[in-house]
């Protein structure tokens, strides 16, 4: 089983600007799976390569000079990938999402809240910290 990869920093490059997330959790988790095959004389193993997904929560920042809810909508209406950061102590892991809805609003009496997960397509990359 694999296992994820939990953030300090998110951003998101959409329309040629770079968007920092105000997150409260950023997780990057893959999924990978592994075959079995037996011959008459050896066993053999095969790992496929991982599927990734990104899961974002943040706040619905609406009206903020630079809103994150914004920036997603927009890039969820486009439907075209967009690059990513995501910083960990020691590196940055990086790819391309897809861009998705997330659902709006929340309770009157509480910060309104966003929890999206996008689908990384394409292999996401570690490139640790000089």
């Amino acid at each position: 089983m694999a296992f994820p990869v939990t953030g300090r920093t998110l951003t998101l490059e959409i329309n040629s600007v770079v968007v920092s997330a105000k997150t409260m959790e950023a997780t990057l988790t893959p999924s990978q799976d592994t075959t079995v095959s037996k011959a008459f004389t050896a066993t053999y193993s095969n790992v496929d390569l991982p599927s990734w997904e990104l899961n974002v929560k943040s706040f619905q920042d609406w009206n903020e000079a630079s809103s994150f809810a914004e920036a997603l909508t927009t890039a969820a209406a486009a439907g075209t990938a967009i690059p990513f950061e995501l910083g960990v102590d020691g590196g940055v892991w990086s790819g391309n999402i897809i861009p998705v809805y997330f659902p709006v609003g929340g309770s009157a009496d509480s910060v309104l809240e966003l929890d999206v997960t996008f689908p990384v397509t394409g292999n996401a990359t570690y490139t640790p910290n000089p």
